[in-house]
């Protein structure tokens, strides 16, 4: 009798230490990352499924905090956050703004990647969905009734995202899929410094706030 109750309690343990929720699943692939670096292909399709722009380009991101989004086509644009500030530079009109890091993640979906300390299960309804291609996939629905977004997408390969697919509450989705990716290798701290060019028109939204 002893064996078997001791039998059940090692079962019942083995159990509870994989009853895991997806939320704490995608915290913890979330938690392996300190640094990455990847190629891009960001397409954005209309309600209807019409694909109305697509973009490439090559974006790291450093933890806590720290991301550089840089489309090289079809028109580049550069974007650099460094904890509180966003760089948004536009070479084509020559002009750089200024903003304060827009904290609420449902509204910036790169802080899920960026930022150790959102917490997923705060900010988001998780659920697992159904492996497609070797690849891991979870919905993140926000629970601000506020967010500009429906749900957030993200799949997984081999532990490292692939995939972000983003849909707003009119339809609208944009499909973020990463190739190449490096993951937790040194970084530069000079890709997260930004100094506008001589030549060109600041907009600081920072001033005087």
């Amino acid at each position: 009798m002893l064996r078997l109750i001791f039998f059940i309690i090692l079962l019942m343990s083995q159990i509870n230490s994989y009853a895991t929720t997806p939320a704490a699943d995608l915290t913890q692939l979330l938690s392996t990352i300190q640094t990455l670096q990847a190629d891009f292909t960001q397409t954005i399709n209309d309600k209807k499924g019409r694909q109305t722009e697509q973009s490439v380009g090559h974006m790291a991101l450093q933890r806590p905090g720290k991301f550089r989004w840089s489309v090289t086509k079809p028109v580049a644009q550069l974007i650099v956050a460094n904890d509180t500030r966003l760089w948004i530079y536009d070479p084509e009109l020559e002009q750089v703004t200024i903003r304060y890091l827009n904290k609420e993640v449902e509204n910036t979906p790169v802080l899920l990647l960026s930022n150790p300390a959102v917490a997923i299960e705060k900010n988001f309804t998780v659920q697992s969905m159904k492996n497609v291609a070797s690849m891991r996939w979870y919905a993140l629905i926000p629970k601000n009734r506020d967010s500009l977004l429906a749900f957030i997408k993200m799949g997984f390969a081999n532990g490292q995202i692939r995939e972000m697919d983003l849909q707003d509450h009119l339809g609208h989705n944009t499909v973020i899929e990463f190739y190449d990716v490096s993951m937790n290798r040194a970084i530069s701290a000079s890709l997260f410094n930004f100094k506008p060019p001589a030549h060109v028109d600041v907009i600081d939204e920072t001033r005087n706030r």
